[in-house]
């Protein structure tokens, strides 16, 4: 306030100045004009007519007085700024076990949080790399109100009657044998319309894409490349185009290569392929296994896009009923499809970690406070010799300022060492993971985090050095620490800090029992000692169905017949590898429609299946090498699919149709065994209908369907089963050397893979909960060591009264523990209403199940309880003599 009355007296207005200028201007003009012989009047009216626009002068002068204000003040902040940087470094050069204190504190919570804000931003917040992606769709069919692909019939009927989405493209992933000089290599391939390009308007990086020309039976033998497939086969050559490549022993020109941002699209897809769908395939309203994309006209919202996908998927039941009972058509934006629920949960464990850092920063203002408390006199003497309140706030805020940035730096150098365990630790399935970085923009955030946390800290305690009692801090003996810092703020963000804790450990504590409850949860079968891996043939040898059938048997054998190898057995895929194929089965005795379809996930297997995989059999009996296509066709069946095919009666016997035959005239086959349920996708998720065919029988366009590829599956009859990965490699060698084997890995790896996001989730949370722990409890630790030598005379004096140390421990402890209860209580509230944010990551038990905060309060009790015993037993050993002497 002296300050600003001191400005006010000293400081003439700009516009007072002005006019105080051009009137001694005027007057000194009409002076000389007097002097040289003119009236006074005649002078002053000279004078004034050569100024000329006195207003338009004033304005001007008035902007030039303005800026000069400014830059005035400019310079005097900048250099008060300097001042206080200079003052706040050498404090903390002074200081350099309370400095690192709190610049370790800050950079844990910042730098936690700028590697996961890192992965948010490149999963959910970093645009897409095409244009306007909020009109670029993904489309569905939809069956019995669940979202899933179309047939190349569905599609195409689609497209000639859907005008609010141009284009409209289909695709569908296919993995291909891509030959090499040396080793055959498995990639993963997209066949798609040329359209599909159009869609996502991202020119090539070098040649072109395929034209509507090429996407014909014929002529599409052309090839677009990845990024990576280029720069690995071709070392990023611009003679990559006019190469051949050959895929599945055929040969396909590369006519261009697509730029590294592509591979968020394609799900990193190694080539992109005309599909070139036939008239044949065309006609076909049935297997659904083409994905569409399209992109929105900008005159059409969402809403009209699909009302009009609704109507046309009307006209379509009504055109081709058969194939199309129960089906619709709906529409999503891409970019939303893509992330998926990866929003929720990362943006969930961005407040969890945002958590931790609002701790961290709580933490750094106790330390702030305590070090304020110990400088009260040396504050109380800058504002006794004319500081005013402002000049304080500034000096504590540039602390905690040099503080921050410090602590910025180092939580940066934190995030840029944990970011690629981050990414290394993640699951398998989170889009755009890999693109994560400390970008610009991440470090943008992380430097506004360190601003925002030097505000957080330095804001409390700068206010409470501004509200002391000057007398009282001036008048304090030595070693004394001022009362008058208001306590309560202490004990206030004590009280946060355990509502906070209490949020992020009900959180982990609720993950570690979803995952305990996991891991106690039965697949069906057993998983210990089997090693799958996958082979697919391909090329002139396996053209027809016969010789896949063949050679797939003769691999069979010589595995069962290798050194080590218990049992062996193949399966077109094997449980825990990814979603099976799944049919349309209709159980005898219903009507031979689309509304009677149960549908089911498939198993194309050879007699040893269930021995291999110890899947117990319930009723009837198990394939046997006489289950040829010539023989009975039968099938075994789950026990889920047998409840909702048969109800309670007996299966055995009974007749389901499945895979073959014309509409109106189902191909039956006849239920010969039922097995138990199997968790396929792993623990987390409910057995579905499943059957079993065996391998020998299945009709021929079945091959197609799984593109002649199959899952290898050994048991070992001794010691580690990876050991027998060269014994798969030699087999498949002996019957097609340019064959490659892939995806090679245990069935025990299988069951990790499957809980591996619940896992990831789970030790996220847990460390981010345990150094909130910890946070809490050394805020705990130092709230009572503050109040120990605030309270340093008082204790010495009743310990010399005869105060029994017991006692005195019991007042300490308790007067520390009762904010920290109040935290604990407004905690249990807000994790009981945020726990439903975990919903869709719990397992089998609840988002606010009583038992779990239980432990969490109790847990923080006894932890909180430690951290307050330790200063408060020290309290007990005061010398009475020696507390009164220094007080």
């Amino acid at each position: 306030m002296k300050k600003l009355l001191r400005s006010w007296l000293w400081h003439v207005p700009v516009d007072r100045e002005v006019q105080e200028e051009l009137a001694h201007h005027t007057e000194l003009r009409a002076r000389e004009l007097a002097e040289q012989g003119m009236e006074p009047a005649a002078a002053r009216a000279e004078a004034e007519r050569r100024l000329g626009d006195r207003a338009a002068l004033a304005r001007r002068l008035q902007h030039l007085g303005e800026e000069r204000d400014r830059a005035r003040r400019r310079a005097q902040w900048l250099s008060d700024l300097r001042l206080d940087l200079g003052v706040a470094i050498r404090h903390a050069r002074r200081n350099p076990g309370f400095t690192a204190g709190v610049v370790l504190t800050l950079a844990l919570g910042l730098g936690a949080t700028t590697s996961i804000f890192s992965v948010v931003h490149a999963v959910v917040l970093a645009p897409f790399p095409y244009a306007a992606p909020e009109r670029v769709l993904s489309v569905y069919t939809t069956w019995k109100g669940s979202n899933g692909g179309t047939s190349a019939g569905n599609f195409d009927y689609l497209r000639q009657r859907v005008t609010t989405i141009a284009p409209l493209s289909a695709a569908a992933f296919s993995s291909f044998n891509l030959a090499g000089d040396d080793q055959p290599e498995r990639i993963l391939g997209l066949r798609a319309t040329a359209s599909w390009f159009d869609v996502f308007e991202i020119p090539p990086l070098i040649g072109r894409t395929f034209t509507a020309t090429e996407d014909q039976p014929g002529r599409e033998h052309v090839a677009v490349l990845s990024h990576g497939l280029w720069m690995r086969r071709f070392g990023g050559r611009a003679d990559a185009i006019g190469a051949t490549l050959r895929l599945n022993n055929e040969p396909y020109t590369v006519i261009g290569v697509m730029p590294p941002a592509f591979a968020s699209i394609t799900d990193e897809a190694s080539v992109i392929l005309p599909v070139a769908f036939t008239p044949e395939r065309l006609a076909m309203y049935d297997e659904h296994y083409l994905e569409m994309y399209g992109r929105r006209r900008p005159d059409v919202s969402q809403a009209q896009v699909n009302d009009e996908l609704a109507r046309v998927a009307a006209d379509l039941r009504r055109d081709h009923p058969e194939q199309n009972v129960d089906r619709s058509a709906t529409s999503e934006r891409l970019d939303e499809a893509i992330v998926g629920d990866f929003r929720l949960r990362l943006v969930v464990l961005l407040l969890a970690v945002s958590m931790v850092l609002v701790i961290a920063c709580g933490n750094a203002a106790h330390l702030l406070l305590a070090r304020l408390a110990a400088r009260s006199r040396e504050l109380s003497i800058r504002a006794a010799l004319g500081a005013g309140r402002g000049r304080i706030v500034r000096q504590v805020l540039a602390e905690s300022l040099v503080l921050a940035l410090l602590g910025g730096i180092a939580g940066v150098i934190a995030a840029w060492w944990a970011l690629p365990a981050l990414i290394a630790a993640a699951p398998d399935g989170v889009p755009r993971l890999a693109d994560a970085s400390l970008n610009g923009r991440v470090l943008f955030v992380a430097v506004l985090l360190a601003i925002a946390s030097a505000v957080i800290v330095g804001v409390l305690p700068s206010w409470s050095a501004t509200n002391r009692n000057l007398r009282q801090d001036l008048g304090a003996g030595k070693g004394t620490v001022s009362g008058t810092l208001v306590p309560w703020l202490r004990q206030a963000l004590i009280a946060a800090q355990a509502a906070i804790v209490v949020i992020v450990l009900a959180g982990a504590a609720l993950l570690i029992r979803s995952a305990i409850n996991l891991q106690e949860v039965p697949l069906g079968f057993d998983t210990t000692g089997v090693l799958r891996a996958r082979v697919g043939l391909q090329g002139d040898r396996f053209r027809s169905s016969e010789a896949v059938k063949n050679a797939f048997a003769s691999l069979e054998a010589r595995l069962s017949a290798a050194p080590g190898v218990s049992v062996s057995a193949l399966d077109s895929q094997a449980p825990l590898v990814g979603s099976n194929g799944s049919n349309g089965l209709i159980p005898e005795g219903r009507p031979i429609d689309m509304a009677s379809i149960i549908n089911s996930r498939s198993h194309f297997v050879t007699p040893g299946y269930f021995r291999l995989l110890r899947q117990p059999l319930r009723a009837g009996r198990e394939f046997a090498a006489a289950d040829l296509r010539s023989a009975p066709l039968v099938m075994i069946v789950n026990e889920t699919l047998a409840r909702q095919a048969f109800g309670t009666l007996d299966p055995i016997g009974r007749r389901i149709s499945c895979c073959e035959g014309k509409p109106g005239e189902p191909s039956w086959k006849i239920v010969v065994g039922v097995v138990g349920d199997v968790r396929s996708r792993g623990p987390a998720q409910d057995p579905l209908p499943e059957f079993y065919l065996p391998l020998a029988q299945i009709p021929e366009v079945a091959w197609s369907w799984i593109n002649n590829t199959l899952d290898v599956m050994v048991r070992s009859a001794e010691g580690d089963p990876i050991a027998l990965a060269g014994t798969i490699r030699s087999a498949v060698a002996e019957l097609d050397p340019t064959l490659p084997v892939y995806a090679i890995r245990t069935m025990d790896e299988g069951v990790r893979r499957s809980t591996a996001q619940a896992r990831f989730n789970t030790v996220l949370m847990t460390l981010l909960a345990l150094t909130g722990l910890i946070l809490a409890a050394l805020g705990i630790y130092s709230l009572i060591a503050w109040l120990v030598a605030q309270r340093t005379r008082e204790i010495g004096v009743r310990m010399a009264l005869g105060a029994a140390p017991s006692r005195v421990v019991r007042q300490v402890v308790a007067h520390g523990l009762r904010p920290f209860v109040v935290g604990l209580l407004t905690g249990v509230v807000a994790a009981m209403a945020t726990g439903r944010l975990l919903q869709g990551q719990l397992f089998m038990v609840g988002p606010r199940d009583p038992a779990t905060l239980m432990v969490v309060v109790a847990l923080l009790l006894a932890v909180a309880t430690l951290a307050a015993l330790v200063p408060a037993r020290r309290a007990t050993r005061i010398d009475p003599a020696q507390a009164l002497h220094d007080a």
